[in-house]
């Protein structure tokens, strides 16, 4: 089964947080897939806007009451449109909006529905009738043809069990009626079925075939004395008027289970809608709305729910387009990238190919890599993509130092665990209009090895800063493009250029804790009690008496700090990173301390790089 009908385009002019362009072009163009959709992003950074702007010009299977009011005027705009753009029809579809289509440029039916609404000056909301062709002005799109648009929508918090229990116009039956096993109607074997049932159970109340009951004649007696002798009041008992819809009403959907949780009736209702979606249709739209698609749903049946909308949403297996919202980083990180839109900066940016500067091993790398600890970059309002363990641990307390805490900035981290900086990074890169603001930097090592691995310098002083520049400068071209800047380690790695700076007795102090831990653990594997490790300040006491003796230069003195982490790598830099962050964190730094870090040039790359993605 191949694609047919499917929104394909979404256009904004000055509705809620998308204004207009310069030229009066809509804010927001957002061109969408065939199948699958997953709008991601912070809180009120656009995402609902569009699956309202969606339910207002097409309306809902569910006929709930819409509205637009004066809040969902951009910032003092006066006029309003909202503009749906379909395509993919085929010669049945067609026919039922004949008069609305337009031909485009490859000889393909596309249909324009849009809505306009205006503000006068008193505040009064003027809305137009839903209107659709190829000119501005159009022409009003009948009920017929607009029913053949209108979308399922599941709210975000849902409440699946008021939804699926028997009630009037209940969702349930709702769903029931409009599939194609009820069409029949009133003639339809479901109706044979009541009406059977309720001849027995009237004759049971009546007394009939052997039943005792007197409740119906004593209820008859009662209204026989209430009741007007010229119009005797007479009833009977009945499961349902047997009419389909009534029996609809009276049905429940329920899980085989005791008591089942918030989760599992929300499975069950997602489930109840693609019943209705999922059917063999050759007219109108198949389009689900679904926001925050993880409601109560852990992290596991998150997964188990997306691959499914994924397999079913892929080309040649539905008919079925679905547009859905989250902020879950298990979700982002599952949904094939083509199938994401981040909405960031008032803006919606698509990762699909063709958009951005990723690779087609780019996708597939980041499809396999691109864990729920990674995805928390696409809610961020910056990213600093590190390289290893301990700049992400390091990271965020030394910011913290400096006094801008990452998450009161809202920037993460993503700690790509390898050199592979452009592959994440080329997700922020964009080949079209409009381009991606958003700070990003990339914090890496200039790898310019010093010492061998016996200690032996291997670098002469007057290469040092001639190589040092050339790989910073390499380096810094081969990742850096817009927004995405890179941001090199002056010398040789993190940790031995940080022994090169004003930092270094806080750093050494932290090595000298990391050794005391790794002797603790040592001693629990062996089934011994460790001996207890020092007080912090006995640490800085201890480093800083130490390096005081130490008579060489800069670069013999870091190697000593540095022996066991960078020369010869038998402690874990994971671990020293910790220490040293919860060393940075226990001092209270004065202004002139901060400001002497500030300006140190072997601490100055991080603190460019914490300050671009903070906003300065």
């Amino acid at each position: 089964m191949g694609f047919s009908l499917y929104l394909a385009e979404l256009r904004l002019t000055n509705f809620r947080k998308f204004g207009k362009g310069v030229n009066g072009e809509p804010g927001l163009v957002l061109n969408l897939n065939k199948g699958l959709n997953v709008l991601i992003g912070e809180n009120d950074s656009g995402k609902t806007c569009i699956i309202d702007a969606i339910r207002f010009v097409l309306l809902t299977q569910s006929r709930e009451y819409l509205r637009i009011d004066k809040d969902d005027f951009h910032n003092g705009a006066k006029e309003l449109r909202i503009e749906c753009i379909f395509r993919g029809f085929s010669i049945n579809q067609a026919k039922d909006f004949l008069e609305w289509l337009g031909i485009d440029q490859n000889k393909q039916f596309y249909l324009r529905v849009f809505l306009n609404a205006r503000l006068d000056e008193k505040g009064k909301v003027y809305v137009d009738d839903v209107r659709a062709g190829t000119d501005e002005e159009g022409q009003v799109l009948y009920s017929r043809a607009r029913d053949l648009l209108r979308t399922i929508y599941l709210k975000p918090l849902r409440d699946a069990e008021h939804e699926l229990v028997a009630r009037r116009n209940s969702r349930l039956s709702q769903i029931l009626s409009a599939h194609p096993e009820f069409d029949n109607g009133d003639e339809h074997h479901l109706v044979d079925i009541f009406q059977k049932a309720n001849e027995k159970l009237k004759d049971y109340f009546k007394g009939e075939n052997g039943s005792e009951s007197i409740v119906l004649e004593r209820i008859n007696n009662y209204l026989n004395r209430f009741s007007d002798v010229r119009d005797p009041l007479k009833s009977e008992i009945a499961i349902t008027h047997e009419s389909l819809k009534s029996i609809l009403e009276k049905i429940d959907l329920v899980l085989d289970c005791t008591k089942p949780g918030l989760g599992a009736l929300n499975l069950l209702y997602i489930a109840a809608e693609l019943l209705l979606l999922q059917i063999d249709k050759n007219i109108g739209l198949n389009l689900a709305l679904i926001e925050e698609l993880e409601a109560h749903l852990h992290p596991q049946a998150q997964l188990r729910l997306i691959e499914y909308l994924q397999e079913v949403c892929s080309e040649g297996k539905s008919e079925l387009q679905v547009l859905l919202t989250t902020h879950s980083v298990t979700l982002a990180s599952s949904v094939k990238l083509d199938n994401l839109i981040i909405f960031t900066e008032e803006k919606a940016f698509s990762l699909a190919k063709g958009n951005t500067y990723l690779h087609d091993g780019d996708y597939q790398f980041l499809e396999r890599f691109l864990d729920s600890t990674k995805a928390n970059l696409f809610f961020a309002r910056g990213v600093l993509i590190v390289e290893g363990d301990a700049e992400n641990l390091l990271l965020p307390a030394f910011a913290e130092v400096l006094g801008k805490k990452l998450s009161k900035h809202g920037v993460s981290i993503v700690n790509v665990g390898s050199t592979a900086f452009l592959r994440y990074a080329r997700i922020f890169m964009r080949k079209k209009e409009p381009k991606m603001t958003i700070p990003v930097a990339i914090i890496t090592d200039c790898d310019l090895r010093i010492y061998n691995k016996e200690g032996k310098r291997i670098v002469i002083e007057n290469q040092l800063i001639v190589e040092a520049k050339r790989k910073i400068e390499e380096k810094k071209e081969k990742y850096s493009r817009d927004n995405v800047q890179a941001f090199v380690s002056p010398l040789w790695t993190l940790e031995f250029d940080i022994a090169c700076s004003c930092l270094k007795v806080e750093f050494y102090a932290a090595i000298l804790m990391a050794k005391d831990y790794k002797k603790a653990d040592e001693k629990l594997n062996e089934g011994k009690e460790p001996t207890p490790t020092k007080k912090i300040a006995e640490y800085l006491e201890e480093a800083k008496i130490a390096i005081s003796e130490w008579a060489e230069d800069e670069l013999e003195i870091a190697k000593k700090i540095t022996e066991e982490v960078v020369i010869k790598s038998t402690l874990s830099k994971a671990i020293v990173a910790q220490c040293f962050a919860e060393i940075l964190l226990s001092k209270n730094f004065p202004e002139k301390k901060i400001q002497e870090i500030r300006r140190d040039p072997k601490l100055e790359y991080l603190v460019k790089a914490i300050d671009y993605v903070t906003g300065g």
